[in-house]
């Protein structure tokens, strides 16, 4: 696959070839290049160059992507100062798959479900390690002295992957309620993909009144149009699947389930708009049951820069120290 293209520049009397990345955010367009030297390369040179990643041109390419998108989308919460960061975390799976080999791809892959699952279960209540979900996942192997309710937490996550790896349409009642579903599976069976149908409850650590039963399924429509509307405005991704989330908590959908269904909403709405999965981790709990909190009080500022400061994971430090160093190793896309 080619990557790059030779492109050169006459000077006077002498001619300058330089190796060049087109970049193109939405409508935008942009080329980055790196100079290659004076002498024209051979044809077997050019087709190695253009195939093989090369560090620094991918660098300014990412750094070129983060400037022509950070002022891409309007926005009214976020901060200035979090909204390069954001672009960094949406170009960086793009940029680590040039260089991570299939191993070690999958390997991230396998580590960050196993800590999303952790993250959103023991937010819950659910007691699995990371590794006892990893080994369920991954092994099907159970661990002992857990209850037959954890143990089914944890592994029909099996079954949502596979639905919200397959499913590529917008969000809409049915896919909420088909994740429902799946979530609470084998737990709430009577209740699973089903509206909650009783008033009179509350949400924990929240004094608010969440919506009547009867009126759930407007209500949820509602913020499902509006989330649409401002993604077409211009509104930001982000912003807008956090605002989302905390409307879809204050509803509470369902009479279980509401926490772990809203993540995964939040998660494919990021994931859509190519943001990475905000992975919530136990000891992030605090912090993000707080950022929810902000929202009641209508600090929504403070809420998504929250959100923002949660949305970090083990690739960004290695990302971040491997590209100080200069120290990734190419692989030909050949």
């Amino acid at each position: 696959m080619k990557l790059y293209r030779v492109e050169s520049q006459r000077l006077k009397s002498s001619e300058i070839f330089y190796l060049v990345k087109d970049v193109r955010v939405k409508d935008r367009k942009a080329k980055v290049r790196k100079r290659i030297g004076k002498t024209r390369p051979t044809k077997e040179e050019i087709s190695k160059i253009i195939s093989t990643p090369d560090i620094d041109l991918e660098r300014k390419a990412l750094n070129k992507k983060i400037s022509m998108s950070s002022g891409l989308y309007r926005s009214r919460y976020l901060q200035l100062q979090g909204l390069p960061y954001l672009e960094k975390t949406k170009y960086r799976d793009e940029f680590l798959s040039l260089f991570l080999t299939v191993s070690e791809e999958k390997y991230f892959e396998e580590k960050y479900e196993a800590e999303y699952v952790h993250g959103t279960t023991s937010i819950e209540g659910n007691t699995f390690t990371v590794q006892q979900v990893d080994e369920l996942l991954q092994k099907r192997i159970p661990p002992s002295g857990k209850s037959l309710r954890e143990i089914n937490e944890v592994q029909n996550y099996l079954k949502v992957k596979e639905y919200r790896d397959s499913y590529k349409g917008r969000v809409m009642i049915p896919f909420i309620l088909r994740l429902h579903e799946l979530i609470v599976d084998n737990i709430d069976v009577e209740s699973a993909g089903r509206f909650r149908r009783i008033d009179g409850i509350g949400i924990k650590g929240y004094d608010i009144a969440v919506t009547p039963a009867i009126e759930i399924e407007r209500e949820l429509q509602a913020i499902i149009d509006e989330y649409y509307a401002n993604i077409k405005a211009g509104w930001h991704p982000f912003e807008e699947a956090v605002l989302f989330h905390y409307r879809f908590e204050m509803i509470h959908t369902f009479t279980d389930g509401n926490g772990r269904v809203g993540r995964e909403i939040l998660n494919y709405m990021l994931t859509r708009a190519k943001y990475p999965r905000l992975i919530i981790t136990k000891a992030d709990r605090e912090d993000y049951i707080t950022a929810l909190q902000y929202g009641n009080q209508g600090l929504f500022e403070l809420m998504v820069s929250t959100f923002v400061a949660l949305l970090q994971d083990e690739r960004a430090d290695l990302f971040e120290s491997l590209l100080e160093k200069n120290e990734w190793r190419s692989k030909s896309t050949e």
